[in-house]
């Protein structure tokens, strides 16, 4: 008997072939229609989603701001025949409500062994016996969800450690399977070898090297979250993650009787398929819809700001950074704005729709204003200079920003003043001049800074704002804001120069 399995992760609601901007070789249609077409070759199938499927792409922002009974991507999985999901740490960012609509009715297929108090069922393991070969899956989610998510999205719901829970479970899995999988929204914090180096802080985050430590147990691990995009073995152990928004998936195929196992990670660029209609007919009207709601103009700037080189972007700035940080200043009533330029921004013409808005900001980041002291604010250029390295008189990206995953969300850029960076210097001693309206700034004086919650929460890379005092909390959208200001500014003026310069 062949046993095929397919595991998808971090579709991040990417549906059809493209970004909204152009077409892409990702999505759920595409791997859909490929899933439907090629288990006819197998005797049986198991398809498994492991997180943050209905968060991340315009359509889902668009699906969050309706009162819909049923979520369509779900309606899709299930057509292909999905037959088991695991929730990520993006399933909670449109609210508890949302989350419920999504799933509750799959939660018979939801496994989940390390959150408790989900407003529907789940379970935390599934038996699948396919004539007699019994595959035991568990679900594991990584438990890091605090750190980042607003506590009211997350209310009375705790996060357990995967590797405890794992634990509890793994006699039972043991007794009732032939094989055991771990389907886990976490991702892998050491080396993907014998070796296990670490390759991040070991925070918690992501333990997949550490579950494959602990237990001698496990035959697959089918992870995501880090959105790396690797199918190995280590130790004996499949270890896969697809690259995010349906770029690839993982395809495993088991042989009963030979106990030959072949696996691939399939790209979507290389999918001939034709895109099935039944599947694309669920979001057809759904589809019309957003299009005239993305096409939407809310405002427009004295000329265009586009983005022709993100590197250099973020090496000397641009005009559409300083805009971010107009918004977030605005707002906010901050002394100064901390921002990230998504690998995603584009800039924007002169006329602005909501789409632009969408496709440069895609994350549904809140924003927080934090009480920091000068000392601390300049740790956190410091920390963000390190970004940069001098490798042969040329300024490349530090390859800690790069491997194991690339990690350019990272880098920050800083407003509200003027900063000066000499690259040639040690990391932690780059910062040359750090004024305010031409000012020094105090290394004692407190300030404020406005971030989103995300890096406001996430100190393991910026440890400079752990247990700042919040001063203020904005529970809106970063994306919401754009399209506020804009829709209330009309017409912007840009602001052209940069205020920090990096020598070299």
């Amino acid at each position: 008997m062949k046993i095929v399995i397919y595991q998808t992760s971090d579709l991040h609601g990417y549906v059809y072939p493209t970004n909204y901007v152009t077409e892409k070789p990702l999505g759920i249609l595409k791997i859909g229609s490929y899933i439907l077409n090629d288990e006819k070759n197998y005797d049986v199938a198991l398809k498994i989603d492991c997180g943050d499927l209905v968060q991340g792409s315009a359509l889902t922002h668009y699906l969050s701001k309706k009162d819909i009974k049923e979520n369509p991507i779900i309606k899709c999985l299930e057509m292909i025949g999905y037959n088991a999901y695991v929730l990520g740490n993006h399933e909670f960012n449109y609210g508890l409500d949302y989350l419920k609509t999504a799933y509750e009715k799959v939660s018979n297929k939801v496994l989940n062994a390390n959150i408790e108090g989900l407003p529907f069922h789940s379970k935390p393991y599934e038996i699948f016996d396919f004539n007699g070969f019994k595959i035991g899956c568990i679900g594991l989610t990584t438990s890091f969800i605090p750190n980042w998510e607003q506590e009211k999205n997350i209310k009375d719901i705790k996060f357990l450690n995967p590797v405890e829970s794992y634990r509890k479970y793994e006699n039972e899995l043991k007794e009732k399977s032939d094989m055991i999988i771990v389907c886990y929204h976490g991702g892998f914090e050491k080396s993907l070898d014998e070796k296990m180096t670490p390759t991040e802080k070991l925070t918690k985050e992501n333990q997949g090297s550490e579950l494959l430590e602990t237990f001698d147990s496990i035959d697959i691990v089918l992870s995501g979250h880090q959105h790396r995009s690797f199918i190995t073995k280590i130790n004996n152990v499949i270890c896969t993650q697809p690259m995010h928004n349906g770029e690839t998936f993982t395809k495993i195929v088991l042989d009963t009787e030979s106990k030959e196992i072949n696996y691939e990670l399939i790209s979507v660029s290389n999918l001939q398929e034709k895109i099935n209609s039944n599947l694309e007919s669920i979001f057809t009207d759904l589809e019309t819809e957003l299009q005239k709601y993305l096409d939407r103009e809310i405002g427009n700037f004295d000329k265009d700001m586009i983005l022709d080189d993100i590197f250099e972007a973020r090496l000397k700035g641009h005009p559409f950074i300083n805009f971010l940080h107009q918004v977030q200043l605005d707002v906010s009533n901050a002394d100064f704005s901390v921002l990230s330029l998504f690998d995603s921004a584009i800039g924007f013409k002169q006329n602005v729709s909501i789409r632009d808005v969408l496709i440069n900001y895609p994350y549904p980041n809140t924003i927080k204003v934090l009480k920091i002291t000068g000392e601390k604010l300049k740790e956190a250029i410091e920390k963000s200079a390190t970004y940069f390295v001098i490798e042969n008189g040329k300024i490349e990206i530090n390859e800690e920003f790069l491997v194991p995953k690339i990690q350019n969300y990272n880098y920050d850029t800083f407003g509200g003043l003027t900063y000066e960076v000499d690259l040639t210097r040690d990391f932690g001693d780059r910062v040359v001049s750090m004024k305010k309206n031409g000012k020094d700034i105090k290394l004692q004086d407190y300030y404020t800074v406005v971030l989103n919650n995300y890096r406001a929460s996430n100190t393991a890379i910026y440890p400079c704002y752990e247990n700042a005092e919040c001063v203020k909390e904005i529970n809106m959208d970063v994306s919401e804001l754009i399209i506020e200001y804009l829709q209330k500014n009309h017409s912007v003026k840009l602001i052209e120069n940069s205020n920090y310069i990096f020598k070299y």
